[in-house]
C-alpha cells in the first residue's frame, strides 16, 4: 500500500524532505511543506482518477461526466488543485492537511472557505478565463487528509443532501443527527463571516442555498485509505498500465503533481497517461488477456436503485457477497451487473458459473464447478494431470493470486460453495441462491443483498422500456392492472412486456380483461420456455423442497388472509403445537417462499400465492386437503370473533385477517361463518374507530341479496352498515342503506325490528340535515320501542327528537328530550346510550352559548366512554370540549383537550385523517389567537 510520508519513486522520489528544500525555514514554511506534499497527493488522486476515467456519480455530477484536466498552483483563486472535467464543468479544490476540528476558529477552514466564497462571487478563473460557477456543472471543494476531523465525513454527508434540497425546507432538515447538525452550522457559520467580509452584507437564503448546493468537503486517508476510492483507484491504474507495485505509478503521479505545482501547468488525461507510460519497462502490463465470461444482461434492463455496484474496498481479504431472494427477483441479472461495472477493478477476469441449485437438471458439484473455472481463467492445462483435490487448490491459488470476480449463480446451499472460497486474496466472489444460505452468512466477511419486489415506479420503468411509453400512456388503468399482477417480480415484467410488445393488435383493456384469477394471470406470464414461463421457474423451488414442505406451501399459499401467523399455520396443517407451526414457516422462509412481517406474521408474495392456488386447483387431493384447511382455519377465526368484546383492542394486522376470512366463508358457502364473524366484531371494530374495516366487512355479506334469504337478519347487517356509514360522514349512502333495511323487512316483520329500522334511518337523515324527515321517523320508531316495550331503545329515540328540535331552534324542548333520555338509560344502567344522550345536552347548551355548561355534561359524558373503553366517542368528546374551551376563552385548556385526542387518534392508528387534520388546524388557529 501506499505510504504516507516517502512515496517511493527512484530519481523522482517525492517525500517531505524534497519539497522542503523549496519551503522557507520557518513554521510557516513547514506548514506550507506539508501542503505542498499533501496537494501533489491530492493532484494525484484526480489523476489516477482521470486516467482510470472513474465517473463522479459520487459528487452528483452523473456517470457520463469525467475528468479531462487536472492542474496545479495555476493562479486560481482557490490556489491548490483544479479538475476540469467533461460538460464544461470545473472543481476547484481546496487541499488543507491535518484539519483536527471542524471549528469556526480553524485558520485552515476559514481559509479555504475564504477562497471558496470569492470564486463564488466573483467567478471562477480557468485556464481558458473567468466564468461565473454553474451551479449544475461546477463545485467548491476542500479536502482534508486522514488526520483530518471525522466531522468533516459528517459534513460530506450533508452537503451531498443538500444538492437536490428543496427550497421549501429548512437546511437542518438536511442534518437529521446531532454531529451533523453541528458540522452543518460550523460550516454556515465560517460561510457567512467570510462572505460578509467579502461582499459587505451576509448571505441570503437564496446565496447561502446556492453556495451549498456546489460545496463539497472530503477526507482523504492516503495512509489508511478506508472511506476513499483511493484503493479502488489504485487497482485500477495497475490495471491500465502496469502490475508493479501501485507505489510506483502513483508516486510519479505525485510527483507530476508537484512539478505541475512549480511549473503552473495543467496536466491533461493523456499527458498523465504517457508520463507514467514513460518510466522503466517494469511498468508494462504484463499480464494475459481478460476473460469476461458474463452472460448478457436482458434488454431492457432496469438497473435496481437499492444495491450499489460491487466495490472491493481497501482490504486484502476476499470479497464475497451472497445474492438472496425468491424465484424470478433478479439475482442472476443484478450478479452479472454488479460484475460488469466492476470489471475494471478486477482486471484479470469475468467468470460465471450456474450450479443448476434450482432447475430441471441435477446441482453442479463443486469439482464440477472447478472444471469451469479452470477452463475459463485460462488454468485448465496448467491443473492438467492433478487430482479433483489438487485441481480446487490450483484454482484457490490463482484466484488468491489475481483479480477476478466470480459469480456463482443459482446456489443451492452453503455446501456447494464453501470450498471454494478463498480465504484471502484480491478477488470477489459473487453467489446467487433461492436459499437463505445460513452457513455462508455465518462468516464475518461476506456481504448479504436480500432482493425484494421492485417498488411501483421501478416496475412501471421496466414495463415500458418494454411496450414504449406512447402505449402506456394510452390505457394507465390497464398498465395498473398488469403491474399489479406482476406485483413486482422482474421476471414476470420482462415476461408481460415481451407479450404486449409482439402483440400490438392487443389492446391492454383485452389483455387486462383476462387476469382475472390465478390461472389466469400465469397462463398470460409464460413464453412457453423453460426460462420464461413463471409457472416453471416457480416450480423449480416448489420440487426442491421436502414432500412435506409441498403440501405446506400450498396451504399457506392458498388459504384466505394477507398473510398467517404461527397459530394459523398450526391450525391449516392440523398440528396441536404452534411452535411446529413456527417451525414449519421458518423452512418455507428458508426458500424464500415467504418473508417475515413486522407483526410476527408471514407473508407470501401474490405470484407465489396464484402458484399455490394453481396447484390446488390441479390437484384433487390438494383441494380436499384445502378445504378442510381452510374449514378449520373459518372455525378459529369464528372462535376469536366470538372471544371479542367491544372493548378488546384488535392488532391492525387483525382486521385484514379477518376480512378475508368472511370473504373466503362467503365465497365458500359459509355464510352463517361469515355472519357470526362479522356480528361479533361490529361493536369492537367501532368502538375503535375502524368504520372503513367495519363497513367492508359489512359490504362483504350484504351486496349479495341472495347470501342472506332471511329477511331480517338481512335487514340487521343493512342497518349496521347503515350506522357505520353514517359515522364515515357518507350520510347519503347511510339514508340509501337505512331505507333498504326498512323495505327488505317482509311481511309478519318484527315490531321491534321495524322500529330499529325507523331508527336508524331517524339517525341518518338527522346527520343529513333531514330534520323534519328524521322527526318523522323518530316518532315512529319510539311509538314501536313503546309496543314491544323496549326501554333503551325508546330512550335513543327520545334523544334523536331532542337533537333534531334542537337544529330546528327549538333549544329548550330539545334538552328536555335528551335529559329524559340521559335519566332512562341511567336507571336502565347503560353507559353507552347515556354517555351519547349526555353528549347530547352538552351540545344543545354550546348552541344556547353556555359553555361552561355544555363542558360540565361533555365531562360526565367523557368520563362514560373511558370507563367502556369507547375510543372513538372519546376523540369526538375532547374534540368538542376543546371547542367549548376555546369560545369560553381559555385556549390552553383548548389545546390540552386537543392533544388529548390527536394522541388517541395516532395510537389507534388513525395518524394521518381529516379528523387529524381539522384538529391540528383549530390547534394552530388557538395558537395565533393567544399572540
Amino acid at each position: 500500500m501506499l505510504p504516507s510520508a516517502d512515496l517511493r519513486d527512484g530519481g523522482e522520489a517525492m517525500n517531505e524532505t524534497h519539497h522542503q528544500a523549496g519551503a522557507r525555514s520557518s513554521a510557516g514554511g513547514a506548514r506550507a511543506a506539508r501542503g505542498l506534499t499533501f496537494q501533489a497527493q491530492v493532484f494525484a488522486w484526480w489523476a489516477v482518477r482521470a486516467i482510470v476515467e472513474m465517473p463522479l456519480t459520487d459528487l452528483g455530477l452523473g456517470a457520463a461526466v469525467q475528468i479531462e484536466a487536472v492542474g496545479c498552483e495555476t493562479g486560481l483563486p482557490v490556489d491548490d488543485v483544479g479538475v476540469a472535467v467533461s460538460g464544461g464543468g470545473f472543481i476547484l479544490v481546496q487541499a488543507k492537511a491535518g484539519m483536527r476540528r471542524l471549528d469556526a476558529q480553524t485558520e485552515d477552514l476559514v481559509k479555504a472557505i475564504d477562497q471558496m466564497v470569492r470564486a463564488f462571487v466573483e467567478g471562477i478563473h480557468t485556464s481558458s478565463g473567468v466564468r461565473p460557477v454553474d451551479l449544475s456543472r461546477d463545485r467548491l471543494m476542500i479536502a482534508t487528509n486522514h488526520d483530518g476531523s471525522r466531522a468533516f465525513d459528517q459534513l460530506g454527508i450533508v452537503l451531498q443532501r443538500l444538492h437536490g434540497h428543496p427550497a421549501d425546507l429548512p437546511l437542518r432538515a438536511a442534518a437529521p443527527t446531532v454531529p451533523q447538525r453541528r458540522a452543518l452550522e460550523t460550516f454556515v457559520e465560517v460561510i457567512e463571516t467570510r462572505w460578509t467580509a467579502v461582499v459587505g452584507r451576509k448571505p441570503s437564503d437564496s446565496d447561502l442555498r446556492a453556495f451549498l448546493r456546489c460545496a463539497e468537503v472530503i477526507r482523504l486517508d492516503l495512509k489508511e485509505p478506508d472511506g476513499t476510492d483511493l484503493f479502488r483507484s489504485e487497482q485500477a491504474l495497475r490495471g491500465a498500465l502496469g502490475d508493479s507495485l501501485i507505489d510506483e505509478p502513483f508516486s510519479k503521479l505525485a510527483g507530476r503533481g508537484s512539478k505541475a505545482a512549480a511549473a503552473q501547468r495543467w496536466w491533461r488525461r493523456e499527458e498523465l497517461v504517457q508520463a507514467v507510460l514513460r518510466e522503466e519497462g517494469s511498468m508494462q502490463r504484463s499480464a494475459g488477456p481478460r476473460h469476461n465470461r458474463l452472460p448478457a444482461l436482458p434488454q431492457p434492463y432496469v438497473r435496481r436503485g437499492d444495491h450499489d455496484p460491487l466495490d472491493p474496498g481497501p482490504t486484502a481479504e476476499c470479497l464475497c457477497i451472497a445474492v438472496t431472494g425468491g424465484p424470478g427477483l433478479g439475482k442472476t441479472t443484478l450478479a452479472i451487473d454488479m460484475a460488469n461495472e466492476a470489471a475494471q477493478d478486477f482486471p484479470d477476469g469475468q467468470l460465471f458459473v450456474d450450479f443448476r441449485g434450482f432447475g430441471p437438471t441435477a446441482p453442479m458439484s463443486s469439482a464440477e464447478a472447478v472444471e469451469v473455472l479452470l477452463e475459463q481463467m485460462g488454468e485448465a492445462d496448467a491443473a492438467a494431470g492433478k487430482d479433483p483435490e489438487g485441481r480446487r487448490l490450483h484454482y484457490l491459488d490463482a484466484v488468491e493470486a489475481r483479480r477476478f470476480v466470480i459469480v456463482m449463480d443459482n446456489v443451492r446451499d452453503s455446501e456447494s460453495v464453501l470450498h471454494l472460497l478463498p480465504r484471502h486474496g484480491p478477488s470477489a466472489i459473487i453467489v446467487t441462491s433461492r436459499t437463505r444460505l445460513g452457513t455462508l452468512l455465518r462468516r464475518t466477511d461476506v456481504t448479504h443483498l436480500h432482493l425484494a419486489p421492485l417498488p411501483t415506479h421501478e416496475s412501471r420503468d421496466l414495463l415500458i422500456r418494454h411496450i414504449g411509453a406512447d402505449r402506456a400512456a394510452a390505457e394507465p388503468a390497464a398498465i395498473d392492472t398488469i403491474l399489479a399482477a406482476c406485483s413486482g417480480n422482474p421476471l414476470a415484467l420482462a415476461i408481460a412486456g415481451s407479450h404486449l410488445r409482439h402483440l400490438p393488435e392487443l389492446s391492454l383493456d383485452q389483455i387486462m380483461s383476462v387476469l382475472t384469477d390465478a390461472d389466469s394471470r400465469l397462463d398470460f406470464l409464460d413464453l412457453h420456455e423453460p426460462n420464461s414461463a413463471l409457472r416453471t421457474v416457480f416450480s423449480w423451488t416448489y420440487h426442491a423442497l421436502p414432500a412435506e414442505l409441498q403440501d405446506f406451501f400450498v396451504l399457506v399459499g392458498s388459504a384466505p388472509g394477507p398473510d398467517i401467523d404461527s397459530t394459523g399455520a398450526a391450525v391449516l396443517a392440523n398440528l396441536e403445537d404452534t411452535r411446529t407451526g413456527l417451525a414449519m414457516l421458518r423452512r418455507l422462509r428458508h426458500f424464500h417462499l415467504l418473508q417475515e412481517n413486522a407483526h410476527s406474521g408471514f407473508q407470501m408474495h401474490e405470484l407465489l400465492r396464484d402458484y399455490a392456488l394453481s396447484l390446488c386447483r390441479g390437484d384433487r387431493r390438494l383441494q380436499d386437503v384445502h378445504d378442510r384447511a381452510c374449514e378449520r382455519l373459518i372455525k378459529r377465526y369464528a372462535d376469536l370473533a366470538a372471544a371479542t368484546g367491544p372493548g378488546t383492542r384488535l392488532a391492525s394486522e387483525d382486521s385484514p385477517r379477518f376480512l378475508a376470512v368472511v370473504r373466503y366463508a362467503e365465497e365458500h358457502g359459509l355464510e352463517s361463518k361469515a355472519m357470526t364473524i362479522v356480528d361479533s366484531l361490529i361493536e369492537n371494530m367501532w368502538y375503535q374507530g375502524r368504520w372503513n374495516d367495519c363497513a367492508t366487512m359489512l359490504r362483504s355479506i350484504t351486496d349479495d341479496p341472495s347470501k342472506l334469504e332471511d329477511s331480517e337478519i338481512r335487514s340487521y347487517f343493512l342497518r349496521q352498515l347503515a350506522i357505520t356509514l353514517r359515522r364515515l360522514g357518507a350520510h347519503a349512502e347511510s339514508v340509501e342503506y337505512g331505507q333498504q333495511a326498512l323495505t327488505t323487512l317482509g311481511p309478519g316483520r318484527s315490531a321491534r325490528a321495524e322500529a330499529d329500522c325507523h331508527y336508524v334511518l331517524a339517525v341518518s337523515l338527522a346527520y343529513a340535515e333531514n330534520h323534519e324527515a328524521a322527526l318523522e321517523q323518530y316518532h315512529l320508531a319510539a311509538d314501536g320501542f313503546r309496543t314491544t316495550g323496549a326501554e333503551s331503545g325508546l330512550a335513543d329515540a327520545l334523544n334523536g327528537i331532542g337533537w333534531s328540535l334542537a337544529m330546528r331552534g327549538e333549544h329548550q324542548e330539545a334538552l328536555m328530550y335528551c335529559t329524559r333520555a340521559a335519566d332512562l338509560h341511567g336507571e336502565l344502567n347503560v353507559p353507552n346510550s347515556r354517555a351519547a344522550d349526555l353528549d347530547s345536552v352538552a351540545c344543545i347548551y354550546q348552541l344556547l352559548g353556555d359553555h361552561q355548561a355544555a363542558l360540565g355534561y361533555f365531562e360526565q359524558c367523557l368520563r362514560l366512554y373511558r370507563e367502556i373503553g369507547y375510543r372513538a366517542n372519546e376523540i369526538r368528546t375532547l374534540d368538542s370540549m376543546g371547542d367549548s374551551a376555546l369560545a369560553s376563552g381559555d385556549p390552553n385548556s383548548a389545546v390540552e383537550h386537543w392533544l388529548l385526542s390527536i394522541a388517541i387518534l395516532e395510537d389507534i392508528g388513525h395518524r394521518d385523517t381529516d379528523q387529524v387534520r381539522e384538529i391540528r388546524a383549530k390547534q394552530a388557529a388557538a395558537a395565533l389567537s393567544q399572540r
